[in-house]
């Protein structure tokens, strides 16, 4: 007799467990890494609260798995009608302008824009064409370029990157100049002008140089 209404106790609990999915209203906590969700997901998920436990689990799926900002999230039901939803979201590392325009395009380290600025603690590749919208792409050449502009702020934290006639301008402390490719390797490019920048730096060669070319597969110094 025991083991039947134990039985009974338990199938009434999991029937009332499924049935208050549908029954209680919750609102929505929304955290992120930084503290607060960003502006535009909370405002998405305004719609969503105060519905059903069920309808706000779906709700948020939905509205999270087109939302570029986001790179991953939890959903946690608390007693009694709080569904905590806890966001990771994207950083920007780096900064796109169009050199007749104020306006920044911060992206990050996939090319993804998110989200437009008007400054930026980041360094700021400057270029001659329309930025791209939120939530695209910068392409192929400026994610490239952007490799080299994060490798050379983290040298010499200089911030400011030119394309130009099918090439990278950048200058360094000592009115250095450095003309970069706009492919190729990354790694090798920025090894290089590592080595190159601590010769010049050094002894007779202070002051000797004023610009390297590393277009080549030979720098060229000037």
């Amino acid at each position: 007799m025991k083991k039947i209404f134990g039985i009974v106790v338990l199938v009434i609990i999991i029937v009332l467990g499924l049935s208050s999915q549908f029954f209680i209203r919750v609102k929505i906590n929304c955290k992120s890494q930084y503290g607060d969700c960003p502006k535009s997901v909370l405002e998405k998920m305004l719609v969503i609260n105060d519905k059903s436990l069920s309808r706000a689990k779906r709700g948020v799926k939905k509205i999270l798995a087109n939302e570029f900002l986001i790179s991953d999230y939890s959903v946690q039901y608390k007693i009694p009608n709080i569904l905590h939803v806890e966001l990771l979201v994207k950083k920007p590392t780096i900064a796109l302008r169009n050199i007749n325009s104020g306006v920044l395009a911060l992206f990050d380290s996939d090319g993804k824009v998110l989200s437009y600025a008007s400054e930026s603690a980041f360094p700021i590749i400057i270029f001659n064409e329309n930025l791209p919208k939120e939530g695209e792409n910068v392409g192929k050449t400026v994610l490239f370029v952007s490799k080299i502009a994060g490798g050379v702020y983290q040298m010499y934290q200089v911030k400011d990157f030119l394309i130009q006639d099918d090439s990278l301008l950048v200058e360094l402390p000592g009115q250095f100049k450095v003309i970069f490719p706009l492919d190729g390797d990354a790694q090798i490019l920025l090894g290089s002008l590592k080595l190159i920048y601590s010769n010049i730096q050094n002894g007779d060669n202070i002051g000797k140089y004023r610009e390297v070319d590393l277009r080549f597969t030979n720098p060229v110094l000037r």
